[in-house]
């Protein structure tokens, strides 16, 4: 399946899940049970395998999940799940679960935010870097930090399409270009 259908399927799912989850007022309570049957799929390839093989009838599979999971997940993400099932989707839950992640944070004005960073901060720089964040953009934040050595210093930041690169490597990058433009213009005036 193409990489925008995979999306299509994630986007529609996540936002039916997400709907009904909200009118139940249930939203916390499916991102962890979400959270929780990632975990399950992740640790058990075998059961993941089950669940998507063709040689299984989708009603089987949806009464194996339900088997697996009753008293374990709300009812209606257990629903969810069987809907899954049946219709061949489990290996979507990933996916899906990501996507309703970002709508739970939404709906709750909590921004995602990638930083980049040259070396792991410690605790204290993590909770500043929080802080400065939050109160530039007024709005509370969930961080998602990376280490990339090769940015040297600085920070990278980004929500979404948005993209702050202040790293040393992209000032030195800019730097040696305007050097080199400039050079290459008064080489051009003599």
């Amino acid at each position: 399946m193409a990489r925008n259908a995979k999306h299509i399927v994630h986007e529609i799912y996540s936002d039916v899940m997400f709907e009904l989850a909200q009118e139940a007022g249930l939203i916390d309570q499916v991102t962890d049970d979400l959270e929780a049957i990632s975990g399950v799929l992740a640790d058990e390839p075998e059961f993941l395998s089950l669940l998507t093989l063709s040689e299984v009838k989708p009603n089987e599979k949806a009464q194996i999940v339900r088997r697996v999971f009753t008293d374990r997940i709300n009812s209606l993400t257990l629903d969810f799940l069987c809907v899954l099932a049946k219709r061949n989707r489990i290996n979507f839950l990933h996916g899906i679960g990501q996507r309703y992640q970002v709508l739970s944070d939404e709906h709750k004005h909590l921004y995602r935010i990638e930083v980049t960073l040259a070396k792991a901060p410690d605790d204290t720089e993590l909770e500043k870097l929080r802080s400065d964040i939050r109160d530039a953009i007024n709005a509370e934040v969930k961080l998602s930090v990376t280490v990339d050595p090769e940015i040297i210093g600085g920070i990278v930041i980004r929500k979404g399409d948005l993209m702050i690169d202040n790293s040393v490597r992209t000032i030195l990058d800019r730097t040696v270009n305007a050097v080199v433009n400039r050079s290459k213009q008064i080489k051009d005036q003599k």
